[in-house]
C-alpha cells in the first residue's frame, strides 16, 4: 500500500470545497479504490487568527484543503488527480512515507468532524542541511515535540518521497497534529509546555525546516475508512 497527498488551493470557498470533497470527491476517490480517506478543510482561519494568529504563518491563504489516502498502486495517481479537479482548485500531489508517533486510540462515528483543530505544516528541507542530518534532527524534534505540546492529542508524520504533480511547492515534511478543543491550540499556555523546551525548539528548527517554504495553520478533519 501506498500513501498520497494532495494540496488543493482556495479557487473555491472553504464551504463549497467541503461539500464537494465530502460528497462527489468522496465517492470518485473510493470509485477509484481509494481507502483510508482523510479530508482536511482549512475553514478555521477566523476562530484562530482573531484569538491567536501565530499559529497561522506562511502562505496559508493559498491553501484550502489537504487530502490523504492509500492506494494499492500510486499508478492511480491520474485517477485521483481528476476527480480532486471536479473542485475547480490547483492541485499538488505527494508520495509519502507515514510515521505515527502519537497514535490517536478515541474513535468518532465515520464522516463527522473531528472533535477540535488539526494543525497542518508542510516545509522544505533547508539547503544547507544534508539528507542524514535532516531526517535525524526531525526525528529528535519529533521526540522533543511531546514536551513541547504536552496536550496534543495525536501526531501523524509524512515524508515525501517525492511529488506527483509539476511545479509542486519543494516539501519534504507534510505533518498532521491535532489538538482535543480550540483551546488547547490558540490558548500558549496550554499549546506550549516548558518555555525552555520552547526555546530548545526555535533552536533546533533550522535542522530541519525550511522557513522560506513553511506553511502552517488550523483545519477541519474528516476521516472515511
Amino acid at each position: 500500500m501506498e500513501k498520497l497527498i494532495y494540496l488543493l488551493d482556495r479557487a473555491a470557498t472553504p464551504g463549497t470545497l467541503k461539500h464537494t470533497l465530502l460528497n462527489d470527491g468522496l465517492d470518485g476517490l473510493r470509485g477509484s479504490q481509494a481507502s483510508e480517506i482523510t479530508i482536511n478543510i482549512a475553514n478555521m482561519d477566523s476562530d484562530v487568527s482573531n484569538v491567536a494568529p501565530q499559529r497561522i504563518a506562511g502562505p496559508w491563504s493559498d491553501l484550502g484543503a489537504a487530502v490523504s489516502l492509500w492506494t494499492a498502486t500510486v499508478d492511480r495517481h491520474k485517477d485521483y488527480l481528476s476527480v480532486l479537479a471536479q473542485t475547480g482548485c490547483t492541485i499538488h500531489g505527494y508520495l509519502v512515507t507515514e510515521s505515527v508517533p502519537q497514535p490517536c486510540a478515541d474513535r468518532w462515528a465515520e464522516g463527522e468532524r473531528r472533535p477540535g483543530v488539526t494543525q497542518f505544516t508542510a516545509h522544505g528541507k533547508p539547503d544547507a542541511v544534508s539528507e542524514a542530518d535532516f531526517y535525524r534532527n526531525w526525528t529528535e524534534h519529533t521526540e522533543l515535540s511531546f514536551k513541547l505540546h504536552p496536550d496534543r492529542w495525536s501526531y501523524v508524520r509524512n515524508a515525501v518521497a517525492r511529488p506527483l504533480t509539476e511545479k509542486a511547492p519543494p516539501y519534504r515534511a507534510l505533518v498532521l497534529e491535532h489538538f482535543r478543543t480550540l483551546e488547547d491550540f490558540t490558548d500558549e499556555d496550554r499549546y506550549f509546555g516548558d518555555p525552555a523546551i520552547v526555546q530548545q525548539m526555535y533552536e533546533e528548527l533550522p535542522g530541519f525546516c525550511d522557513f522560506n517554504t513553511m506553511v502552517t495553520g488550523p483545519m477541519s478533519e474528516y476521516y472515511f475508512r
